[in-house]
């Protein structure tokens, strides 16, 4: 007979693989086996993560991108205010949503997907810009950074098969001897193994940047050399023209907080959403400068 965690192996390995079946497949392989931790994950990125667990979205469910607002004459336009901090916090969003959900999301979207804000943080945004008159906000994020975490989502199940390999854990069919199911026990449970770590926190605080940065030392003349290098990098590029826009934008925007010598976490949270973007858009060389510097 055929083995499951093999035959899941090579489904995640397949280019076209369905993400909703090999999570399916990973959570019969994982009560089987009795791994209610991993288990969990599976079943979070299935259902989604709602309530009391959106206190436990992973880090590669955050996302980046570009506030908008809603103007009824010129369409969205960017919106850019005195407060960059808080600027800042409502650029990066944490996606609870089922893999269904952003896969649909994803494969609807023209290039972007437009998130949108609870009608009590749209009326502070109004107060925090002086609008003339209450509007619209939404987020407009890079269809590209959906993509992003189904593919995660494959490689977190891609590594989990090879750790349960690497013990001998195979399965007869959709069946696991006792001595797997023992065995299993010594694969690392928690998602963090995986893939990073586990951004705790409601959504809509979120915090860009962990821990206290503002205290160190920070060169200005140096982030201002990497703003230059990122420019360069990115003319030769292969991105959309409507990423190129959103890009430009962010970088320009991510310029003036340096020239303004804005606190040093303000500047590391706008250029770590620069990054994500770019990354996002396909543009990696100039995403790995970023990468480089914040390290």
């Amino acid at each position: 007979m055929s083995s499951i965690v093999l035959g899941l192996q090579k489904e995640v390995l397949n280019p076209d693989c369905d993400v909703l079946n090999a999570l399916r497949k990973a959570h019969l392989i994982a009560s089987k086996l009795k791994l209610k931790e991993f288990d969990t994950w599976i079943m979070h990125e299935l259902n989604g993560y709602a309530g009391e667990n959106q206190d436990n979205i992973p880090e590669y469910r955050k996302v980046n991108g570009l506030l908008k607002a809603w103007n009824p004459y010129h369409g969205w336009i960017p919106v850019v205010f005195q407060d960059s901090e808080f600027q800042s916090l409502l650029c990066t969003r944490l996606l609870g949503n089922s893999i269904s959900e952003i896969l649909e999301l994803y494969k609807t979207s023209e290039g972007h997907v437009l998130l949108s804000y609870p009608g009590d943080i749209e009326r502070t945004i109004d107060k925090m810009c002086s609008s003339p008159f209450p509007t619209n906000y939404s987020l407009h994020v890079s269809a590209h950074i959906l993509k992003a975490i189904v593919d995660q989502v494959k490689n977190c199940l891609l590594e989990w098969t090879i750790r349960l390999e690497s013990e001998g854990v195979l399965g007869e069919g959709m069946r696991f001897s006792q001595e797997e199911t023992a065995m299993a026990q010594k694969v690392p449970q928690t998602i963090n193994n995986y893939y990073g770590t586990v951004v705790n926190g409601n959504i809509k605080r979120s915090q860009v940047v962990s821990g206290d940065r503002n205290s160190l030392s920070f060169n200005y003349e140096q982030a201002s050399d990497l703003i230059r290098q990122i420019k360069k990098a990115i003319q030769d590029e292969q991105m959309s023209e409507e990423d190129r826009e959103i890009a430009e934008e962010l970088i320009s925007e991510s310029e003036s907080k340096i020239a303004a010598q804005a606190k040093p976490g303000v500047i590391r949270a706008t250029l770590s959403g620069l990054k994500d973007f770019l990354i996002g858009a396909g543009a990696n060389i100039a995403g790995a400068l970023i990468v480089q510097y914040l390290q």
